[in-house]
């Protein structure tokens, strides 16, 4: 009981640390820009992933068609990454089920500034 408690002593501040650097915990603030994931064929699936990259988990993923919100960082700025290949991610909430997730910037039709 004792060794549990100084691993979780010792672990807690890292974790802090994590939860400071990752995107879900800079993207408290949803922006005023809804748009529409697009495709070759409306309902066809769009991979939503855990980081900006096709090497990254896709735990789940949307429908052509569907709307999402991008998310914005406390400064006001879209959350994005460029990949290894010039693409550039975006990090987006799908508003009905709260889920969040990365979405390549070619399937999404922006009409927001």
């Amino acid at each position: 009981m004792k060794i549990q408690n100084i691993v979780i002593a010792a672990i807690a501040p890292i974790l802090t640390l994590f939860t400071f650097f990752t995107p879900s915990a800079d993207a408290r603030y949803l922006s005023d820009c809804n748009v529409r994931i697009i495709g070759r064929e409306r309902g066809t699936r769009v991979n939503l992933r855990d980081g900006a990259g096709t090497e990254y988990r896709s735990p789940s993923y949307l429908l052509v068609g569907q709307y999402v919100n991008m998310l914005n960082n406390a400064s006001g700025n879209r959350i994005s990454r460029e990949d290894g290949e010039g693409y550039t991610w975006y990090y987006v909430e799908y508003e009905p089920s709260g889920t969040r997730g990365w979405l390549r910037e070619d399937f999404l039709a922006q009409q927001c500034s």
